[in-house]
């Protein structure tokens, strides 16, 4: 008989830790209405809410119409979300959602604001304004500054590197690639010369000499020959 009891007793408990574990794990996620529900209630401006509830001094409640939540803010305008049937207010001013005031809604939200201030230097840089807009040359400048190492890899590496090109295919890509980085410097010189012999005449050692120097210099001679006046 004793063994009966005791093996009853066993099942009894077992049942119970069993329905325990099945009342927490149904337990309401925090932040929802069902949670909310199962606060203790306070009474404020005559409206019974959740002791969480999220009203701020000089904050006031309008009449209920059904469609906008009761809460006028103190520093102006009535509250736009739908409202709870149960409390006339909306789920945030009821104390609820609760995912804004969370470490990972206020992480996300300093991210989105640094990555604005980015945002708004480089639309400062490339000019685009109310009044102005931004050079499409300029924007890929930025774009290629922010991918500096793929565009190097992709001029430099890539075409030394892939296998499948042939032998003129690379020698191509090099010589885009030499134009890219080290492109040849062109200059382009004026050289006035007389048109007759009276002109010849008319010139100074002083002229002679320097018209010398350059045609000299625009031939590629690096020293230009002392020539003695006779």
């Amino acid at each position: 008989m004793s063994e009966i009891i005791e093996s009853h007793d066993a099942a009894m408990r077992d049942s119970g830790a069993e329905r325990g574990d099945q009342d927490a794990t149904d337990a309401p996620r925090e932040g929802t209405l069902a949670w909310l529900l199962e606060q203790e209630r306070t009474v404020v401006q005559g409206l019974e809410l959740p002791v969480v509830h999220r009203l701020k001094e000089g904050d006031t409640l309008a009449e209920m119409d059904g469609t906008h939540c009761r809460v006028v803010r103190a520093e102006g305008g009535r509250c736009r979300a739908r409202p709870t049937r149960q409390f006339g207010v909306c789920l945030a001013h009821a104390g609820g959602g609760g995912w804004r005031d969370s470490d990972e809604a206020r992480a996300m939200g300093a991210r989105a604001n640094q990555k604005k201030l980015v945002l708004r230097a480089r639309r400062e840089v490339l000019g685009i304004g109310a009044r102005r807009t931004a050079d499409p040359r300029q924007i890929a400048r930025v774009r290629a500054l922010d991918r500096a190492e793929a565009v190097a890899d992709a001029l430099v590496d890539a075409p030394l590197d892939d296998a499948s090109l042939g032998t003129l295919e690379r020698q191509r890509a090099v010589i885009s690639m030499l134009d890219a980085t080290f492109p040849l410097a062109q200059a382009q010189v004026e050289i006035s010369l007389p048109v007759d012999g009276s002109e010849v005449q008319s010139m100074g050692w002083q002229d002679m000499q320097q018209l010398a120097s350059r045609l000299l210099e625009d031939e590629g001679y690096q020293q230009v020959p002392e020539v003695v006046e006779t």
